[in-house]
């Protein structure tokens, strides 16, 4: 077995500063390997299947730095290398979306020079791990296939932080949660164990070679759909053990291989797919990420959420609002409550009707960076969205207190809901009565139980924080 170098370490990499570095490969196995950078040297032994790693200590932000590594008369050497800020952004197709094909993306391509932004795109897989992976400096020969919201993220980072900032793209489109968790961690939890039995129901003993078969099928079909988009969209795409809904799949083939790359933390947006069981979705995510902070060696990692946008579709909305989109960001919201360490950007003021991938890719990187710059960095930077905190009735009305307000709660629309004891939900009147305080009231509801705020697919969402940033979306019984 000769020296190798993990995939993901490759020329004009960012390497995260100011954290233990492990970097790993394999060797003849017994043998002695060496790493060195910006001075710091590692060794270690390459163990018996051959596989070897060694941790370098914590370095500060600097650069252009070489990577080396030695085992006996071999050496591979990484060049052009920097210490600074480095994230992992995942996801299906809104984090996939490039930079491109998102509103105003040729003239943000065009502009997109950044000599201090880096990023590295993990090629689609679903069995094996991509052979090559390389990181590219941004700039408009680069950032047209660029994650949209990783790039306007990573961008908004560099005009706050003096160090340079690698982006780790890791997505796929249409994927659900369990495409992102490993089988054996889906097992362990019933919402996950019934995605991966019913997965593997749907295959039952088809060989595959017919899957494959079946997929150069749809792929064609697919393929003429993109080239004239009428009739139904080809939809689902035909099951098998090399699919990339295949539970676990993505996680073996394009997630693990990354680990245990020093990060800062994770962009995380995606949940649209798992509009087909919301309920379970909470349990999905929280597993994830907990997984994720496993694997990276780190309990409270920062994992920053990308809280869907608003968003129904034209049938849903002709006959009648199914409300799975509000149990999705639930599911995101408790997450962030849960769990130290997870953070919500906000997109409730976002969206658009009858299109499930909004073109506005601008307004979710920024608030991801932002609420980095303030969660992360410990900047003074207003990055977290207004969050009910308590809520009580008084009177005829409601009042609802927030946190992180951005220096006063403002009105900008409608929005409320209020329902008494038979839970039918009337439009309700909102004023600030303090800077952190809203009255709901409506006429038609002189005994409030429950109270909304945002709360459905689609529609007007009323409240910000002085700063703009949206509400988090509620319901509660008081």
């Amino acid at each position: 077995m000769k020296l190798t170098l993990a995939a993901i370490f490759g020329d004009g990499m960012v390497l995260q500063r100011d954290a233990v570095l492990p970097v790993w490969g394999t060797a003849p196995a017994g043998e002695a390997v060496t790493v060195s950078l910006a001075g710091l040297t590692a060794e270690t032994r390459a163990g018996a299947d051959g596989r070897w790693r060694a941790d370098l200590p914590p370095a500060p932000a600097g650069g252009p730095f070489d990577l080396t590594v030695s085992c006996g008369s071999e050496t591979i050497c990484r060049t052009g290398g920097y210490l600074g800020e480095v994230w992992l952004a995942g996801g299906q197709s809104n984090m996939e979306m490039p930079l491109s094909r998102s509103e105003n993306g040729e003239e943000a391509v065009r502009n997109s020079g950044e000599p201090r932004l880096h990023a590295c795109i993990v090629p689609r897989a679903t069995r094996e791990p991509p052979e090559n992976l390389s990181w590219t400096a941004v700039d408009p020969s680069t950032a047209g296939e660029l994650s949209a919201v990783a790039y306007y993220a990573g961008r908004t980072l560099t005009e706050h932080l003096p160090v340079h900032v690698g982006i780790i793209v890791c997505c796929w489109g249409a994927t659900y949660a369990h495409c992102w968790i490993s089988r054996d961690a889906l097992l362990g939890f019933p919402e996950g164990a019934k995605r991966v039995t019913d997965y593997d129901e749907r295959i039952g003993g088809k060989p595959d070679a017919v899957f494959e078969r079946e997929q150069a099928d749809y792929q064609k079909a697919l393929d003429a759909w993109n080239a004239c988009p009428e009739g139904a969209y080809p939809w689902p795409p035909p099951a098998g053990r090399a699919s990339f809904h295949c539970p676990g799949n993505l996680y073996r083939a394009m997630v693990r291989p990354l680990v245990p790359y020093a990060l800062r933390g994770f962009w995380y947006y995606q949940g649209e797919q798992d509009e087909e069981w919301p309920e379970d979705y909470y349990a999905l995510l929280t597993h994830l990420i907990r997984l994720w902070r496993r694997d990276w060696e780190d309990g409270e990692k920062p994992f920053l959420l990308v809280q869907l946008p608003m968003y129904i579709s034209k049938e849903d909305a002709a006959s009648g609002d199914p409300m799975r989109w509000p149990v999705l960001r639930k599911a995101q919201a408790d997450a962030a409550r849960d769990l130290p360490g997870v953070e919500l950007a906000v997109l409730a003021d976002c969206g658009e009707f009858d299109n499930i991938h909004p073109l506005d890719k601008y307004t979710p990187g920024r608030r991801l960076a932002l609420l980095a710059l303030e969660a992360v960095y410990r900047l003074p930077v207003a990055g977290r969205s207004p969050v009910c905190t308590s809520a009580w009735r008084e009177g005829n009305a409601a009042l609802l207190q927030f946190d992180h307000t951005g220096g006063g709660l403002v009105l900008t629309g409608g929005g409320f809901q209020l329902a008494g004891a038979d839970g039918v939900l009337f439009d309700a009147d909102a004023e600030i009565t303090a800077p952190d305080t809203v009255r709901v009231s409506a006429s038609a509801v002189p005994a409030p139980e429950t109270v909304r705020c945002a709360w459905y697919s689609y529609g007007p969402a009323g409240l910000h924080g002085g700063t703009g940033l949206a509400a988090v979306p509620l319901e509660i019984r008081l």
